[in-house]
Protein backbone atom coordinates (compact mmCIF):
# COMPACT_ATOMS: atom_id res chain seq x y z
CA UNK A 1 0.00 0.00 0.00
CA UNK A 2 1.55 3.56 -0.96
CA UNK A 3 1.62 5.99 1.67
CA UNK A 4 -1.41 8.46 0.50
CA UNK A 5 -3.27 5.54 -0.34
CA UNK A 6 -5.95 6.95 2.08
CA UNK A 7 -9.86 5.58 0.40
CA UNK A 8 -7.73 1.86 1.02
CA UNK A 9 -6.49 2.62 4.56
CA UNK A 10 -10.19 3.82 6.11
CA UNK A 11 -11.72 0.85 4.65
CA UNK A 12 -9.54 -1.36 6.27
CA UNK A 13 -8.91 0.22 9.12
CA UNK A 14 -12.28 1.90 10.26
CA UNK A 15 -13.38 -0.74 12.69
CA UNK A 16 -9.98 -1.27 14.61
CA UNK A 17 -9.48 -1.01 17.89
CA UNK A 18 -8.27 2.37 18.86
CA UNK A 19 -3.90 1.94 18.84
CA UNK A 20 -3.21 0.61 22.25
CA UNK A 21 -0.57 3.44 22.94
CA UNK A 22 -3.31 5.88 22.93
CA UNK A 23 -5.11 3.88 25.40
CA UNK A 24 -2.79 4.07 27.70
CA UNK A 25 -1.89 7.88 26.85
CA UNK A 26 -5.33 8.39 27.98
CA UNK A 27 -5.14 6.46 31.23
CA UNK A 28 -2.06 9.05 32.02
CA UNK A 29 -3.81 12.05 30.87
CA UNK A 30 -4.64 14.76 33.70
CA UNK A 31 -8.31 14.75 33.22
CA UNK A 32 -11.03 13.45 30.46
CA UNK A 33 -11.11 17.10 29.32
CA UNK A 34 -9.96 18.21 25.59
CA UNK A 35 -8.07 15.66 23.57
CA UNK A 36 -6.65 16.45 19.93
CA UNK A 37 -6.59 13.68 16.98
CA UNK A 38 -4.18 14.65 14.66
CA UNK A 39 -4.77 12.72 11.15
CA UNK A 40 -7.70 11.11 12.51
CA UNK A 41 -8.27 9.13 9.27
CA UNK A 42 -11.15 6.63 9.44
CA UNK A 43 -11.88 7.59 13.38
CA UNK A 44 -10.65 4.53 15.39
CA UNK A 45 -9.40 6.77 18.04
CA UNK A 46 -11.36 10.00 18.05
CA UNK A 47 -14.47 7.33 18.89
CA UNK A 48 -12.22 6.16 21.41
CA UNK A 49 -11.59 9.08 22.85
CA UNK A 50 -15.14 10.25 22.45
CA UNK A 51 -16.09 7.55 24.77
CA UNK A 52 -13.59 8.19 27.73
CA UNK A 53 -15.40 10.82 27.90
CA UNK A 54 -13.13 13.54 25.95
CA UNK A 55 -13.81 16.77 24.25
CA UNK A 56 -12.38 15.88 20.76
CA UNK A 57 -10.88 17.66 18.06
CA UNK A 58 -9.90 15.62 15.00
CA UNK A 59 -7.85 17.22 12.56
CA UNK A 60 -7.47 15.80 8.86
CA UNK A 61 -6.01 17.00 5.77
CA UNK A 62 -7.94 14.55 3.35
CA UNK A 63 -11.77 15.74 2.55
CA UNK A 64 -12.62 11.49 2.59
CA UNK A 65 -11.71 11.50 6.00
CA UNK A 66 -13.73 14.38 7.02
CA UNK A 67 -16.61 12.90 5.47
CA UNK A 68 -16.21 9.98 7.60
CA UNK A 69 -15.83 11.91 10.65
CA UNK A 70 -18.90 14.38 9.90
CA UNK A 71 -21.25 11.57 9.19
CA UNK A 72 -22.49 10.94 12.73
CA UNK A 73 -22.44 14.82 14.36
CA UNK A 74 -21.67 14.49 17.65
CA UNK A 75 -21.70 17.55 20.34
CA UNK A 76 -18.24 16.86 21.78
CA UNK A 77 -16.34 16.32 17.86
CA UNK A 78 -15.35 19.32 16.49
CA UNK A 79 -13.26 18.14 12.82
CA UNK A 80 -11.37 20.35 11.24
CA UNK A 81 -9.78 19.72 7.59
CA UNK A 82 -6.53 21.16 7.77
CA UNK A 83 -2.88 20.06 7.31
CA UNK A 84 -0.55 20.00 10.57
CA UNK A 85 1.23 23.41 9.32
CA UNK A 86 -1.83 25.02 8.81
CA UNK A 87 -3.56 24.17 11.83
CA UNK A 88 -4.20 26.06 14.33
CA UNK A 89 -3.12 24.09 17.71
CA UNK A 90 -4.11 27.21 20.13
CA UNK A 91 -7.69 27.97 19.01
CA UNK A 92 -9.43 25.32 20.83
CA UNK A 93 -7.08 24.01 23.09
CA UNK A 94 -5.44 23.60 25.17
CA UNK A 95 -5.31 20.10 24.93
CA UNK A 96 -4.78 17.03 27.76
CA UNK A 97 -4.24 15.13 25.21
CA UNK A 98 -3.12 15.03 22.21
CA UNK A 99 -2.71 11.65 19.80
CA UNK A 100 -0.83 12.07 16.24
CA UNK A 101 -0.69 7.66 15.61
CA UNK A 102 1.67 7.40 12.23
CA UNK A 103 0.70 11.02 11.43
CA UNK A 104 3.26 13.40 12.49
CA UNK A 105 5.88 11.71 9.54
CA UNK A 106 3.82 12.87 7.20
CA UNK A 107 4.75 16.60 7.79
CA UNK A 108 7.19 18.13 5.25
CA UNK A 109 10.61 18.25 7.07
CA UNK A 110 11.07 22.24 6.51
CA UNK A 111 7.88 22.28 8.89
CA UNK A 112 8.14 19.69 11.26
CA UNK A 113 10.24 21.52 13.97
CA UNK A 114 7.52 24.22 13.80
CA UNK A 115 4.69 21.94 14.03
CA UNK A 116 5.85 19.48 16.57
CA UNK A 117 6.92 22.59 19.19
CA UNK A 118 3.12 24.07 18.14
CA UNK A 119 1.97 20.86 19.40
CA UNK A 120 4.02 20.85 22.85
CA UNK A 121 2.70 24.33 23.21
CA UNK A 122 -0.66 23.19 23.31
CA UNK A 123 -0.83 20.91 25.93
CA UNK A 124 -1.53 21.65 29.76
CA UNK A 125 0.83 21.08 32.03
CA UNK A 126 1.19 17.47 32.67
CA UNK A 127 -0.94 16.91 28.87
CA UNK A 128 0.36 13.45 27.42
CA UNK A 129 1.34 13.31 24.08
CA UNK A 130 0.83 9.93 21.99
CA UNK A 131 2.29 9.03 18.77
CA UNK A 132 5.18 8.29 16.23
CA UNK A 133 8.32 9.57 14.59
CA UNK A 134 9.68 7.73 11.45
CA UNK A 135 13.51 6.33 11.97
CA UNK A 136 15.59 7.17 8.73
CA UNK A 137 15.83 3.56 8.21
CA UNK A 138 12.29 3.25 7.06
CA UNK A 139 11.11 2.41 3.93
CA UNK A 140 9.48 5.12 2.60
CA UNK A 141 12.40 7.29 3.14
CA UNK A 142 13.24 7.68 -0.46
CA UNK A 143 14.90 10.68 -2.11
CA UNK A 144 11.85 11.72 -3.52
CA UNK A 145 9.75 11.67 -0.01
CA UNK A 146 8.41 14.93 1.11
CA UNK A 147 8.06 12.99 4.76
CA UNK A 148 9.73 13.70 7.63
CA UNK A 149 12.39 10.58 9.26
CA UNK A 150 14.74 11.71 11.70
CA UNK A 151 17.63 9.80 13.87
CA UNK A 152 17.58 9.17 17.04
CA UNK A 153 19.38 11.93 18.33
CA UNK A 154 16.99 13.98 16.50
CA UNK A 155 14.02 12.16 18.04
CA UNK A 156 15.27 12.72 21.66
CA UNK A 157 16.06 16.42 20.82
CA UNK A 158 12.79 17.31 19.70
CA UNK A 159 11.55 15.19 23.11
CA UNK A 160 13.89 17.31 25.48
CA UNK A 161 11.82 19.53 27.39
CA UNK A 162 9.08 16.59 27.29
CA UNK A 163 9.04 14.21 30.19
CA UNK A 164 9.32 10.90 28.56
CA UNK A 165 7.05 8.27 29.92
CA UNK A 166 7.81 5.62 26.57
CA UNK A 167 10.23 5.79 24.21
CA UNK A 168 10.60 2.40 22.12
CA UNK A 169 12.58 1.78 18.88
CA UNK A 170 11.25 -0.64 15.58
CA UNK A 171 13.55 -1.47 12.57
CA UNK A 172 12.11 -4.29 11.34
CA UNK A 173 10.43 -5.80 8.22
CA UNK A 174 6.24 -5.93 9.00
CA UNK A 175 3.10 -5.20 7.02
CA UNK A 176 1.10 -2.04 6.11
CA UNK A 177 -3.04 -2.14 6.64
CA UNK A 178 -3.60 -3.67 3.20
CA UNK A 179 -0.80 -6.71 3.94
CA UNK A 180 1.79 -5.36 2.46
CA UNK A 181 5.37 -5.88 3.24
CA UNK A 182 7.61 -3.37 4.87
CA UNK A 183 10.09 -2.08 6.09
CA UNK A 184 9.37 -0.11 9.46
CA UNK A 185 11.73 2.42 11.21
CA UNK A 186 9.95 3.98 14.36
CA UNK A 187 9.83 5.58 17.11
CA UNK A 188 6.67 5.21 19.77
CA UNK A 189 6.71 7.53 21.85
CA UNK A 190 4.81 8.36 24.91
CA UNK A 191 5.43 12.03 26.60
CA UNK A 192 4.35 14.38 29.02
CA UNK A 193 4.45 18.29 29.72
CA UNK A 194 6.07 18.82 32.76
CA UNK A 195 4.14 20.32 35.70
CA UNK A 196 4.28 24.02 36.80
CA UNK A 197 7.12 24.11 39.38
Amino acid sequence: MAPADWDTFYRLTKDNPPWPLLVRAADRAPSKGRALDLGAGAGRDTRYLLEQGFDVTAVDADPGSVALLSAAPQARLRVTQSTFQGFDFAASGPYDLINAQFTLPFVPKDHFATVFTRLKAALVPGGVFAGQFFGVHDQWNTPDSDMTFLTRAEAEDLLSDLETIELSEEDADGQTADGSSKHWHVFHILARRPTAS
